[in-house]
């Protein structure tokens, strides 16, 4: 069984793709929804979460655990894989290998704001290829907006609003752009109007693709959807984003 960790929906569709790639993988996913977001809280408190996380997937006998949450893969990716005791990857390597491969040279993350200021991403990128010029920018409220279903293409506020956000980015005139939060692929319309010809990176879709490539398709292909607070909620939102398959249960287990 393999099984997909994040703060809510957004790693819905690194799930999405897994179940794609591996249609006969038996896959658990579960969202820490009590403690959303994570990139507002402090350093601290996420490993803290990290860890409970990870000692529920080994509870539930996960195989390997894909960690759809970015700011968990660059804060306490670490604490993670020691609670689960089993095979961990996160989103940061296999979309700093994708984004490597293209040959860009200034890089824009879109990130929580936990993620920017560890400045996981930029590390990761100059460490690859010391040429490339990251700039990390934080975006705090993206994810809530998300979550409560603020992400239509077409809302001229919501746009405004991305703009005010986007525009240190826009004035570091980038040649890629990184999204470091699988949340944020929900915004990638809005995003790519801002930056019109600029390539966008999601985290997410980069490392379902390299988890696809070692995995074997096996099981039954079933699927478990636990939440640890308000699974309404989160099927509303879920179903909002054309996220989950219709008539999926969602389970709800409470706070460790």
């Amino acid at each position: 069984m393999i099984g997909v960790f994040d703060s809510g929906i957004g790693g819905l569709f690194v799930l999405s793709a897994l179940r794609a790639a591996l249609p006969e993988a038996d896959l658990l996913y579960y969202a820490d929804t009590a403690r959303l977001p994570y990139g507002a809280r402090s350093p601290a408190l996420i490993r803290r979460f990290a860890r409970e996380a990870g000692e529920r997937f080994a509870g539930w006998g996960a195989d390997r655990v894909q960690v759809a949450c970015g700011t968990v893969s660059a804060l306490a990716l670490d604490e993670f894989r020691a609670a689960a005791n089993r095979p961990v990857s996160g989103v940061i390597a296999p979309a700093v290998r994708e984004v490597i491969k293209s040959g860009v040279r200034r890089v824009l993350i879109l990130s929580t704001e936990a993620t920017a200021r560890s400045l996981a991403f930029d590390r990761a990128l100059t460490g690859e290829d010391p040429g490339i010029v990251p700039l990390s920018l934080g975006c705090p409220l993206f994810v809530p907006l998300i979550e409560n279903g603020f992400f239509a293409k077409n809302d001229p506020a919501l746009l405004s609003f991305i703009g005010r956000v986007l525009a240190p980015g826009q004035t570091f005139l980038p040649d890629a752009i990184l999204l470091g939060c699988t949340h944020f692929r929900l915004l990638s319309p809005a995003i790519s109007s801002l930056f019109p010809g600029v390539p966008l990176y999601d985290c997410g879709e980069a490392a379902a693709r390299a988890l696809a490539k070692t995995e074997r398709s096996q099981g039954g292909g079933s699927l478990r959807v636990v939440v640890s607070d308000g699974p309404d909620r989160f099927l509303s939102a879920a179903e909002n984003a054309g996220a989950l398959p219709p008539g999926t249960v969602v389970e709800c287990v409470g706070e460790v």
